[in-house]
């Protein structure tokens, strides 16, 4: 058992005896709310005899007026709050029911302090007090296969953004990204291919994510390295609409997803779409309509046909002085390079062959970057309300913060991993330590990081009474009421 301060509806401060040291507290007496030292000395008194009753054992610093700090040890400070926490938050999103510790210390570990497997054995059982040998977690790890592991975390995501986020998942978010090793060996899922970490020399694989419309991950998929974002699109969509038994919603997804294959197999089936649209390979004509209605007029939004189905463009003026700023850096690249070419010379825009094969300016292309500057299109077969559609489409952000959140602060990469299977349950562990942190994320309004420097400052002291031998265990308090309004924010999280 141990004191708690908690500050009243009336502004005063009240003393509580409660016992835990997570979220899971049970009070087991309030003992009185006071307004002066006094009063709280009063009340300390109070609250320690009660301690000292229920228990049979007297507080170590009863006396501490009188003791001499040289006879009391710290033994050991651990962050045990942390731990309980974010196992709280796995046992909300339905994880438990897998009833796998390993697996579940595995995530905690991974959110709290990404690192290898090696390291992440060690921070379990110095931090956590958590033992198990290096085999134990590779046997895990692969396990995660037979038991459908990742089929039963995505169920149970689904039925937690239904149930307990109130979310009916008519909108769901698609993107891809890349995850890098640091190795250039070819084999199975590992290939070389296009690079959003800028990696090109590295292997790397392909991941597809799906979300809902506050960036609460449902799905992944991992494809192999050199797979181009827009083959991913299709299949994964038809997986999760399977998973959530409702062909009735809506796909928002980027410019790489469109082809006429993708939108067209969507359209068939029902589904809604909205995607980003490549303007600038429509027909000139159909440029040239969109430019001259639009007429450069600010936040102006038409509505145009496009291979049965809607084209929704927008002319923003804020985003034609950055497209303007961006075309003429690139067309002062391009004339540098006519005049001084060099080897990597095809790679830049505004460039062409002339007849004698030499690079010229494309001024054709620069005509129609002029006429497309400041307008945004998407593509969609869905009746909404044009601004609905391009509200929609921007909330893709929230799974580019997924991808950040992954690479950041859960550290999915490099990937370390040779193994398909290895590779795979090592996503997994991301995938499972990704939905936790974004569901503290949205409940808190908190960075994960900011999260985990908050948690990481509640320790549990075990302390030694030198000349008793008596000890203790003792949860870090403050006063800073910023803090105690941050921790009672992320507590409340995990009810």
């Amino acid at each position: 058992m141990r004191i708690r301060k908690v500050k009243t509806a009336s502004g005063k401060y009240a003393l509580q005896v409660v016992s835990g040291v997570s979220g899971n507290l049970e009070i087991h007496k309030h003992i009185g709310s006071y307004s002066s030292e006094s009063e709280k000395e009063n009340l300390l008194i109070k609250a320690r005899n009660y301690i000292e009753a229920k228990t049979g054992q007297e507080d170590l610093f009863k006396n501490i007026s009188k003791l001499d700090f040289s006879e009391i040890a710290i033994l050991e400070s651990k962050p045990i709050f942390a731990y309980k926490f974010l196992g709280e938050i796995y046992s909300r999103l339905g994880f438990d029911e897998y009833g796998d510790p390993v697996l579940k210390d595995l995530i905690i570990a991974r959110i709290f302090s990404p690192s290898s497997k090696t390291e992440a054995r060690e921070l379990l059982l110095e931090s956590f007090e958590r033992k198990y040998s290096l085999k134990t977690i590779y046997r895990h790890l692969k396990a995660t296969f037979d038991g459908r592991f990742k089929e039963f975390i995505q169920e149970k995501l689904i039925a937690f953004a239904k149930k307990d986020l109130g979310d009916s998942l008519r909108l769901i978010l698609y993107d891809v990204t890349t995850l890098y090793f640091d190795s250039q060996v070819r084999i199975g899922l590992k290939e070389f291919g296009f690079s959003k970490d800028h990696r090109p020399n590295d292997t790397q694989v392909v991941v597809g994510l799906v979300v809902n419309k506050d960036g609460f991950p449902l799905y992944f998929d991992v494809f192999k390295g050199n797979t181009f974002e827009g083959h991913t699109f299709l299949a994964t969509i038809l997986k999760i609409i399977k998973l959530l038994d409702n062909p009735k919603i809506i796909v928002v997804a980027d410019s790489a997803m469109l082809s006429k294959i993708n939108i067209e197999a969507l359209g068939k089936r029902g589904i809604g779409f909205i995607v980003g649209a490549r303007l600038s390979n429509l027909p000139t004509k159909l440029i040239d309509n969109i430019s001259g209605s639009l007429g450069k007029t600010d936040k102006k939004i038409n509505i145009f046909a496009y291979n049965d189905f809607k084209l929704v463009c927008q002319y923003l003026t804020k985003r034609a002085n950055k497209d303007r700023s961006d075309r003429q850096k690139q067309v002062l690249k391009a004339q540098n390079l006519v005049n001084k070419p060099s080897g990597a010379i095809s790679r830049f825009r505004f460039l062409k062959k002339s007849l004698n094969q030499k690079y010229v300016i494309n001024e054709e292309l620069i005509l129609k970057s002029e006429k497309l500057e400041g307008i945004k299109g998407y593509i969609t077969n869905t009746e909404l309300k044009p601004q609905e559609i391009i509200e929609k489409y921007h909330s893709l952000w929230r799974i580019e913060n997924c991808f950040r959140v992954t690479k950041t602060d859960l550290i999915a990469r490099p990937i370390f991993h040779h193994l398909d299977e290895t590779i795979k349950a090592h996503l997994i562990i991301v995938f499972a330590g990704l939905a936790i942190t974004r569901f503290v994320e949205i409940k808190t309004n908190l960075s994960i990081k900011k999260v985990i420097k908050i948690i990481s400052k509640v320790l549990t002291h075990k302390v030694k009474n030198i000349k008793t031998g008596e000890t203790v265990l003792i949860e870090t308090q403050t006063e800073n009421q910023q803090l105690l309004k941050d921790l009672e924010i992320i507590k409340s999280v995990g009810h």
